[in-house]
């Protein structure tokens, strides 16, 4: 195999076709190996939203709001 060192590292083959190939391959792995990592991400995500969203608001805070919401009132 008549492989050629580019500056900076790179290989490349001297065989046009091989290096198509290998160029081709490097392009659509990548997107798809990013798309299941952002697929996963996105589920991981929805999934604590979803907990957190069902959670009961905790009292202290529903006080707060109400206090906030009687100011409000009485401003006006």
């Amino acid at each position: 195999m008549a492989d050629k060192i580019r500056e900076g590292g790179a290989v490349t083959s001297a065989d046009p076709a091989a290096s198509a190939a290998v160029r081709t391959a490097s392009r659509t792995a990548k997107p798809q190996t990013h798309r299941a990592q952002q697929k996963a991400i996105t589920q991981g995500l929805r999934k604590f939203f979803d907990s957190v969203a069902s959670e009961p608001v905790p009292d202290e805070f529903m006080a707060l709001l109400q206090k906030i919401d009687g100011k409000k009132e009485s401003d006006a």
